[in-house]
Parts: structure tokens; C-alpha cells; sequence
């Protein structure tokens, strides 16, 4: 497992997508913190395509801002080079965001397919807009997702409910099954 932090780019004033990829062409399981993602973004995505990443096959992203175009834009570019990514973990930022712009940056990957992709997991999942069109996302474009696990820290029960009709009247590519996992009790209302 390859752990990727901010001391691994010392020297650099600013590291770039193109750098991180560069040094991870035979990467399997990958684990990287958000924080080093807006690093990596503000120097720009690149123009041409970074490398493609044949080997990965687990990617865990932590503490994911999904309001930040940085993290979007990061996570867009590493799905669409990881043709053979079988699970994507992210566990998303907590803290409360009221930004509910849409976000244009996944309709630019709309030919991506991840044909590989058997299991998702959202952790600390908010039902913002932002994580609502990402999930969206990953349900029409990944024709072999048996799983999304979906860890929610919403109280009502009535907005589970709500986010599940959303999701499951959502265009599928697959017949995934859908759990949603509440990390607080719910309040009744």
C-alpha cells in the first residue's frame, strides 16, 4: 500500500498532477489526503492526459471537500486514468458547507467508464449537491458496481429516505445494490 503525503513532495514548489502520476505507474492500492490534492491541482490539470494507472485497483481518498472544485477536478482526472480501479473509498470532509453550486467538472468526464468498478464507499456522506452528482456519476458509468455503501451522518430519516428514491430512480449502468449506513441515531420530525 502506498501512502501518499505531503512530505513525499518536499522540494517541490508546486507539484502537479502530472509529477504524482509520473511516480505511480505501477501502483495497486493508493491512499492520499486531500489536502495534497489542492496542492496538486493549483498548478493545473494537465492538457494532455497524465499516465494511465493500469495497475490501480484500490483508491482511498481521505477527507475529500466535495464543495472544492480542487478535489472534484482531482478525483475526475484520477478515476479516468485508472481503467482497472476496482474500489473507490473516499471518505468525505465533515465539515458543513453551505456552497450547493452545480458542479460543471464531471460533465467534462462524461465518456469515462469504469468498467472495472465493483465497490463504492462514501464515508461521512452529507447528501450535498456536489456528493449527490458524484454518486450520481459512479452509478451511470460503472456497468459492473455491485456495491455503494453510502455512511451518512444525516439525522432524519425522512432524508435518507428522500436520498434513496433520489439514487435509486438515478440512471444505473448496473443493478447495484444500495446501503446506507447512518453514523448518528435518527431524530424522528
Amino acid at each position: 500500500m502506498q501512502l501518499i503525503r505531503e512530505e513525499s513532495f518536499h522540494g517541490y514548489e508546486k507539484p502537479s498532477i502530472m509529477e504524482l502520476f509520473k511516480c505511480l505507474p505501477v501502483i495497486e492500492h493508493l491512499t492520499i489526503w486531500a489536502r495534497i490534492i489542492s496542492m496538486l491541482v493549483q498548478a493545473s490539470v494537465p492538457k494532455e492526459p497524465p499516465p494511465l494507472l493500469i495497475h490501480l485497483k484500490y483508491l482511498c481518498i481521505e477527507e475529500v471537500d466535495f464543495a472544492d472544485d480542487y478535489g472534484l477536478t482531482f478525483l475526475a482526472v484520477l478515476i479516468k486514468c485508472s481503467p482497472n480501479l476496482e474500489k473507490l473509498k473516499i471518505v468525505s470532509d465533515t465539515k458543513d458547507h453551505c456552497d450547493e453550486r452545480e458542479s460543471v467538472k464531471l460533465r467534462e468526464y462524461s465518456h469515462v467508464w469504469l468498467e472495472h468498478l465493483n465497490e463504492l464507499e462514501i464515508k461521512y456522506f452529507t447528501n450535498k449537491k456536489q456528493e449527490m452528482e458524484f454518486v450520481k456519476f459512479i452509478l451511470a458509468k460503472s456497468p459492473n458496481l455491485k456495491k455503494a455503501t453510502l455512511q451518512t451522518i444525516m439525522i432524519f430519516k425522512s432524508e435518507v429516505m428522500e436520498m434513496l428514491k433520489i439514487l435509486l430512480s438515478s440512471p444505473r449502468a448496473s443493478p447495484v445494490e444500495i446501503f446506507v449506513e447512518n453514523l448518528c441515531q435518527y431524530h424522528y420530525g
